[in-house]
């Protein structure tokens, strides 16, 4: 199911985005509610980074971001939500190893960027890119 959801999200984005925008990649939370996903349109070599909610079976924006490191609050709490880093990657890279709050992270890279995704986290501190692949 989880697949599936995933694959319902990169749809949404791909239709929602503009012409030609690729979709550097795309995570689902652990419970299905939201979907974090970066496109890219090389033709102005700019990056989207949107979070989404699943509202009613259809994925609706949330909040938006740009490259780099973002984080958004999921809940009324506050205390926790999603963060996202998207960076460059060189050339003949063909994934990003990082470490985040403690854990280590192998995510690829997509039209030469790269996305990591980490849901439920306060935001500790900035992620940190170990090396290339």
């Amino acid at each position: 199911m989880a697949d599936r959801t995933l694959e319902l999200l990169v749809a949404a984005v791909t239709g929602q985005a503009p012409s030609g925008a690729e979709v550097i990649g795309a995570s689902v939370s652990p419970d299905r509610r939201y979907g974090a996903a970066v496109t890219y349109l090389p033709s102005a070599s700019y990056l989207m980074d949107d979070v989404f909610e699943l509202v009613e079976g259809s994925w609706q924006l949330h909040s938006g971001g740009s490259a780099g490191v973002s984080w958004t609050s999921l809940g009324d709490e506050g205390t926790s939500g999603v963060m996202r880093y998207v960076d460059e990657a060189p050339e003949d890279a063909t994934a990003a190893v990082l470490t985040y709050e403690g854990a280590e992270y192998r995510v690829p890279v997509r039209h030469g960027h790269f996305l990591l995704v980490v849901w439920n986290t306060r935001y500790a501190g900035e992620p940190r890119i170990t090396r290339f692949e």
